[in-house]
């Protein structure tokens, strides 16, 4: 339950490669579940003559990325999520495609303050791996508040009880598959242990697990069992006389939700046990009891996916009951307690902040008006906030993580950026480089370079009108472009979705490039750079970049593109 509301704000995060989420994000809002725990499930329908399917599930950070198709689009890319009682559709880009009926308004409120208004569209279709939940509901939360927010990890939403309320869930980390059984079919046959399962009005799932927080004494707790949490273990401080900070704990900003940041504490409890199986120095979060997310159905705390994914989890909501089977990982240590920002303010004078200024490959860092700024290539800046000697976060994103390294002599010589696996990316700065443009001088290019680079304007100019008629003549008959989670359009697909923009009715959008560069491989012309999306709805102006790879070949006398990839703006 932790992603769902501050999915919008931690998109950044990932999008920039900026670090694991440190474990809280805020809950959805009491709002929104109340009004949605009504909601009808959606009617299920099986592929012919199945009772099971298997589906593969990618991992971003700690949590499970499936393909989920709405109203027969392209497949999006949807965290399942045990604690959404609803679904969640973040990419407000392909909400104007999908058809869907809006049939009205609901307010979002996070930790701290009101979010603004989500969309509700009803008898939409949710299709994963050909089985079909049809007359479902979806939420469209508004845009995030600024541009300098991104999607995280191109991430297009959140899926839950429509799901594990109508399906039987396999979870195997381990292969990275799903299975999703028909509940009246399934049978149980394996040697794992059997849970209890309670749901609060939200329809959210709860299990009994025990804790040890700082002595060798198991205590009792009630968890909301909650895969859309990329924390291992959070606890309420106080829901029990024996839940208290354990030794060390440190104290600092988990997270960020709709209102504002989120305080608690950062350590490790002793022992954790769960179905039998006893697990040690488990790192956990102690969200502060004003942080509005303690307390909720009369928890003591929530299981989160770092948990979650040492087993071999079989949901069944039908049954009430979950099953637990230790897989591979579950031996395996933890990394250190979750990092977090703690409260001290550290200035760094301006002269300083000239020591860290420079290159590091694909990350510039420059210095103005008296702050640190970080922009990897073809990127926005972003400004850092100082958190200790040579260690900063990001505006807004305290959960990110840079370091500078110095050598012997006290000069800056490599950054160190915490990645979305929990891992240091390390770069060293580059000797005598300051930050230079991008684009290339029109004068240095070859004539093959220069007509692409018209062709490419027309082909941008196409989608802008809807000319299927310049669009057939540009792009290749074998065309193909791919977009980051893997989905690929071909020349027939652009073609049939610019004749159904001709008849819509809707303000196309408006495109433009930056960063442009081109180099010739043999009869090739590869171009490179962000190709920039503007769109105008409900009286605001919408912004999406992406960075581009496009290959043109000349055939018949003309330059056609016969490739395109697009990435996530970084």
């Amino acid at each position: 339950m932790f992603f769902k509301e501050s999915f919008r704000v931690l998109v950044s995060i990932m999008a920039f490669g900026f670090g694991s989420v440190s474990g809280i994000v805020t809950p959805q809002t009491p709002q929104i579940q109340a009004q949605m725990s009504a909601t009808q499930l959606p009617k299920l329908n099986f592929p012919a003559g199945k009772s099971v399917v298997e589906v593969p599930f990618e991992v971003e950070g700690n949590w499970m990325v499936i393909p989920v198709s709405i109203n027969g689009s392209r497949s999006l890319r949807f965290i399942l999520d045990t604690g959404a009682q609803g679904t969640f559709l973040y990419n407000a880009e392909v909400a104007g495609s999908l058809n869907l009926k809006i049939v009205g308004k609901m307010p979002i409120r996070g930790a701290g303050g009101t979010a603004g208004e989500a969309s509700v569209a009803e008898n939409a279709t949710f299709n994963i791996g050909g089985i079909e939940l049809s007359n479902g509901r979806l939420v469209i939360p508004p845009p995030p508040p600024s541009q300098g927010m991104r999607r995280m990890g191109n991430l297009d939403g959140g899926i839950g009880r429509i799901v594990f309320a109508t399906l039987v869930v396999e979870v195997d980390w381990e292969k990275r598959v799903l299975k999703f059984y028909d509940p009246a079919k399934y049978k149980y046959g394996g040697s794992g242990t059997i849970l209890p399962l309670t749901f609060d009005e939200g329809g959210r799932p709860y299990t009994v697990a025990s804790v040890a927080v700082s002595d060798g004494k198991l205590v009792p707790v009630k968890l909301v069992v909650d895969t859309g949490g990329s924390h291992a273990l959070s606890l309420d401080v106080g829901s029990k006389p024996d839940i208290k900070l354990p030794a060390g704990a440190t104290k600092g900003v988990l997270g960020r939700g709709a209102g504002g940041e989120i305080m608690g504490y950062a350590g490790q409890v002793k022992k954790f046990q769960l179905g039998g199986q006893a697990i040690e120095n488990v790192p956990t979060i102690f969200p502060d009891s004003n942080s509005g997310i303690t307390g909720i159905g009369g928890r003591q705390g929530s299981l989160g996916a770092g948990l979650l994914r040492r087993f071999k989890i079989i949901y069944d909501y039908s049954r009430k009951q979950m099953i637990v089977e230790p897989n591979k990982f579950f031996g395996e240590l933890f990394a250190a307690a979750p990092a977090i920002t703690t409260t001290v303010n550290t200035n760094v004078s301006p002269s300083s902040l000239q020591d860290y200024v420079g290159r590091y490959d694909q990350r510039t860092i420059s210095a103005e008006d008296g702050a640190l700024y970080l922009q990897r290539q073809g990127g926005p800046k972003i400004k850092l906030v100082p958190a200790a000697k040579d260690e900063f976060t990001i505006e807004r994103i305290p959960s990110a993580r840079i370091k500078f390294v110095r050598d012997e002599t006290g000069k800056v010589t490599e950054i160190q950026v915490l990645n979305r696996e929990g891992n240091w990316e390390k770069s060293k700065k580059e000797t005598g480089n300051q930050p230079s443009s991008q684009s290339q001088n029109q004068e240095e290019l070859s004539l093959a370079e220069r007509e692409v680079r018209k062709t490419e304007r027309e082909w941008l100019d196409a989608y802008e009108h809807s000319d299927a008629e310049a669009m057939n003549r540009i792009l290749s008959d074998d065309f193909k472009l791919t977009f980051p989670n893997g989905s690929v359009q071909t020349k027939a697909n652009i073609l049939a979705q610019l004749k159904s923009g001709q008849n819509s009715g809707r303000p196309s959008p408006k495109f433009s490039t930056a960063d442009e560069q081109s180099r010739v491989e043999g009869d090739a012309v590869i171009l490179t750079g962000r190709v920039i999306q503007t769109m105008e709805r409900d009286g605001q102006t919408r912004t999406m970049q992406m960075r581009y790879t496009d290959t043109y070949m000349k055939r018949q006398g003309r330059w056609q593109v016969v490739a395109s990839k697009l990435t996530s703006q970084q």
